[in-house]
């Protein structure tokens, strides 16, 4: 794989590579590319912490699962009354 670099990102490169912290210029890439995996893993998993604070804390027992359930077969027979009585008129 060829990549393009602006000789700014190139000179970062050779300097890192000079310093002796990297073998050569690859392994300079690929820190960078992990480096930006994590970044990107870190800003996922605080989104994900933030939706799951927003849960509420309390276990939707089989009662509460059930009240969902029948709610939501309310509201959609509901749904469908309303449906019909728009299609009489």
């Amino acid at each position: 794989m060829n990549i393009s670099l602006p000789g700014e990102l190139k000179s970062y490169i050779d300097d890192r590579v000079r310093s002796g912290f990297y073998g050569n210029a690859s392994d300079v890439i690929r820190a960078g590319l992990r480096a930006l995996t994590r970044e990107e893993m870190g800003a996922n998993l605080r989104e994900y912490q933030e939706i799951v604070a927003k849960l509420p804390s309390d276990l939707i027992t089989p009662e509460i699962e059930q009240e969902i359930v029948e709610s939501v077969r309310r509201g959609r027979a509901e749904d469908k009354a309303r449906e019909k009585a728009k299609a009489r008129k």
